[in-house]
């Protein structure tokens, strides 16, 4: 039984992991698509490259700023996990 329950746990900590490094993937494409947006939106406003980098910017901080609240919320668990056991 205490080996299931290891496991469990095992399995729970790789998917927060494997959860975590997704955000690589994400960071990519979503700079690339605030990019291209703003590519697009100075292209048509004849105003490069203000909107290219202002969006990109703003789409790598998005994605920063949402994988540090993952960050947070996964160390809590794992901190709450770990005292759970512990005691």
């Amino acid at each position: 039984m205490k080996k299931v329950k290891r496991n469990r746990q095992q399995t729970k900590i790789m998917n927060h992991i494997i959860l975590l490094s997704a955000w690589s993937f994400t960071l990519v494409i979503s700079s690339f698509l605030f990019l291209f947006a703003g590519r697009w939106v100075d292209q048509r406003f004849n105003t490069e490259p203000t909107f290219m980098l202002g969006l990109f910017v703003l789409g790598i901080w998005i994605c920063i700023a949402r994988m540090y609240k993952d960050y947070i919320k996964t160390r809590d668990e794992l901190n709450t996990r770990r005292v759970r056991y512990q005691s």
